[in-house]
């Protein structure tokens, strides 16, 4: 057992075939990618490495942080996969937990991870260009593993609540590829995907297809050399997220461009119908899938796109709140806290004991791990409803809805004081003078309307951060 075996038969069966493509370092075919592993491999024997350690990487998404991660996988070394944007006290209590052997990383990687205490007493620092420039000693090996040892060590957002470190073993990284190639939500094209998310890239690349990496700032410039890529290499699928769509759609309505897409899922965060509805108009014979899902659940449901927005909007409803039905390999179980889960895709216990352990993790009689989402789900005949955060009062969700629809934008969001337990909204463009006493007699539950910059989670850029936001705009204690 070894995950990265998977990516083996590629080495050679398509050798020629693109593996990765960014901007920054054009095509690497799997012959390409297939060295750089090696090389990251007889890198981390230099530096002392073997199966059951750990190291640090930190890097752009492209060649090298792939065949570095791949590389020390083969291995059975642990890789710990940081996001710089994340809260430096979390991630220093996840590394201080695992305390990886070596740091491998850009410059900039380096002198961001110099300003923390447990990674300044990692061992050894490695620059990641490194990796590639080391001549490999043999060819990528993938060494036969627990299936229980861990492979990637990742974090959560921490939109809803601190990020918590999760380890992902060899053999959920294989199931959760199998769930997302077999599921139904993409389809086997052997042109690679358009995606936006790094850890669906690793999957991409276990299944041959290849991944067309789009840039940090979606730039117009980025997106258009997409399309001057060669036609075989143009992509098929596009895996994103609404705020992704949104950018896609306002340049392809300006400009035609990635007319070869043939599926398009979207998933990682609420999305406006109005954004699938666009998207539509401009890829009408496209399939389009609906994913929900978490960084602890990797996907749980899967809902036709279409058939979710006409459900949706049915109701009344801004948002595409319809997510179609559980995938088949889940257990569900609903409650007032949520909804929990339990299946072969649910990742296990946080690390360095979080509390969310205790609250969001049980095992039952039958030793099988259950995941509470923490959403709101209503099940009906229709299939699933998402219905807000379990932590949101129904009515109070269902008044953000109607708030959207009335201003036709999500940019905003409704807060209860904890002295009178009056509501006040919070958003971006609201009215003032006349136009705010119009909106207070349709809207008499809300008494104050409060302009603030909406921030955004930045690894999906759609979730609203309430509580970033309250605190970018002075209001943590209104």
């Amino acid at each position: 057992m070894n995950c990265a075996l998977r990516v083996i038969p590629h080495l050679s069966q398509r050798a020629n075939r693109m593996a990765v493509w960014t901007t920054r370092d054009g095509i690497l075919t799997f012959a390409e990618l297939g060295r750089m592993m090696a090389s990251a491999q007889a890198l981390a024997h230099d530096d002392g490495l073997k199966a059951g350690d750990t190291a640090l990487i930190l890097d752009t998404p492209g060649p090298r942080l792939y065949a570095g991660i791949l590389g020390m996988m083969g291995l059975g070394v642990a890789v710990v996969f940081v996001e710089p944007w994340l809260p430096v006290a979390d991630i220093e209590r996840v590394i201080a937990r695992v305390a990886p052997k070596v740091f491998y990383g850009s410059l900039l990687a380096r002198v961001w991870g110099a300003r923390l205490r447990e990674m300044r007493r990692i061992p050894r620092w490695r620059s990641i260009r490194c990796i590639g420039k080391r001549e490999p000693t043999s060819p990528f090996i993938a060494a036969d593993v627990d299936a229980e040892s861990p492979g990637v060590i990742t974090f959560t957002s921490g939109t809803t609540g601190t990020p918590k470190g999760i380890v992902r073993s060899h053999r959920y990284l294989a199931v959760t590829q199998d769930i997302l190639t077999q599921g139904g939500a993409r389809e086997q094209f052997d042109a690679p995907d358009l995606c936006i998310f790094p850890n669906l890239t690793l999957l991409h690349v276990g299944t041959g297809r290849g991944a067309v990496l789009v840039s940090t700032d979606w730039s117009a410039k980025a997106l258009q050399r997409i399309t001057e890529l060669p036609v075989v290499l143009q992509p098929q699928s596009l895996s994103c997220g609404p705020a992704f769509l949104r950018r896609l759609s306002t340049l392809a309505a300006g400009a035609p461009m990635m007319r070869s897409l043939k599926s398009i899922n979207v998933g990682g965060a609420q999305t406006d119908c109005a954004i699938m509805e666009r998207g539509m108009e401009l890829w009408p014979d496209a399939d389009w899938t609906h994913v929900y899902g978490g960084t602890e659940v990797e996907p749980v449901t899967f809902g036709d796109a279409r058939e979710s927005v006409k459900r949706s909007r049915e109701r009344g409803y801004f948002q595409l709140l319809h997510l179609g039905r559980p995938i088949p390999q889940l257990r569900t179980e609903n409650s007032a806290q949520g909804m929990w889960v339990s299946g072969p895709n649910v990742a296990p216990m946080y690390l360095d004991d979080h509390p969310d352990n205790k609250t969001m993790k049980r095992v039952d009689a039958e030793d099988r791990l259950w995941h509470c989402t923490g959403d709101r789900i209503e099940c009906d005949a229709d299939g699933w409803w998402y219905g807000g955060r379990a932590s949101q009062p129904r009515q109070e969700f269902e008044l953000e809805q109607r708030v959207y629809a009335h201003f036709r934008s999500s940019a905003s969001f409704v807060r209860r004081s904890a002295g009178d337990g009056q509501l006040t909204l919070f958003g971006e463009r609201l009215p003032t003078g006349a136009a705010a006493v119009a909106f207070q007699r349709s809207f008499p539950a809300i008494l104050e309307l409060r302009e603030a910059r909406i921030v955004r989670d930045r690894r999906h850029r759609a979730r609203i951060d309430r509580r970033s936001t309250l605190k970018k705009a002075g209001y943590l204690d209104a």
